[in-house]
This record gives C-alpha cells, structure tokens and sequence, in this order.
C-alpha cells in the first residue's frame, strides 16, 4: 500500500500543473486510488488550479524589508497611545528583570565552572570521564546563558 501511495505521490504534486481534476476512491478492501478519471463513488479532490504566489520582493541593501502601512479592518481592536506605552514600559521592566535574572545566572554558572576541578567527587577521581562529563555540562550552562544575555540586552534594545 506504501508503495502505491508514494508511486502516486509525483502524479499528485504534477496534479497542479497538468490543470485536471483529481478524484480520489476508496473500494472495499481499503485500498485508494487516485485518478483524472471519474468513477462511481470516487470524490472529486482538487479541481482548480492554485492561484499564483508573487514572488518576494527583494532585500534592500541594509538587509531590511520595506514597510507597508495597510490599514486596520473596521473591528480591529484599539488601543489609545497612554494603554500602549503602559505595555511598553511593563516590557521593558520584565525584559530588564529578565536580564537580571540570566546575569546572576550567568555569573553562578561561571563560577560553578571555575569551582569544577577544586570540588570533584571521589568518583570523579577515579573516572575522568564522569568529570569530563560534568566539565561539558557546566560549559553548555555557561554558553546557553551568555547566548540568553545577548538575546535579552538586543530585545530591550529594540524595545521602544
């Protein structure tokens, strides 16, 4: 059945271009089958060609995108300007307390990684891969919390 499914799979994806209608039937032991013929019982599953997608505009030279202002629909909700700088400032404190938060992160976890070799367990003594493991994990704690300081200290950046 596998088989039949992914043999079908190109005739399905050239579908779109050959501009005919696709009829998809199921008989009763299970089995589908998909075709351009109509059959007693089959269902019609694709009968107009897609519309064409535009192709992206290209980036400017300063990597960024042209901005459109379209306008908002009717029931689109509003928020008066005092509302939003209120949220502004709250993004701002959170992001900022963030921050906060990932530095001491950062600094615990540098120091964890400084403090490795003088508090090794007896096991790790006597294994060094159990203390090469444990080296790997404190850096990767290091590198996910330096990564989270510099994404945190660009978003408040960006924050108006």
């Amino acid at each position: 059945m596998k088989s039949r499914i992914v043999a079908l799979l190109p005739l399905l994806l050239a579908a779109p271009l050959a501009l005919a209608d696709i009829y998809k039937y199921v008989d009763d032991e299970g089995r589908v089958t998909f075709s351009n013929i109509p059959m007693r019982g089959a269902q019609r599953i694709y009968t107009d060609p897609a519309p064409a997608v535009p192709a992206p505009k290209p980036r400017s030279k300063g990597g960024t995108t042209e901005r459109v202002n379209a306008p908002s629909p009717g029931n689109f909700p509003k928020v008066d300007a005092a509302t939003q700088k209120s949220r502004d400032s709250n993004r701002k404190l959170i992001l900022q307390e963030e921050l906060n938060a990932e530095q001491q992160a950062l600094a615990d976890a540098r120091r964890a990684l400084g403090d490795a070799d003088a508090n090794r367990t007896p096991e790790e003594r006597s294994n060094i891969s159990k203390y090469t493991e444990r080296l790997g994990r404190l850096r990767d704690a290091v590198v996910t919390h330096e990564k989270n300081v510099t994404a945190l200290t660009n978003e408040l950046a960006r924050a108006r």
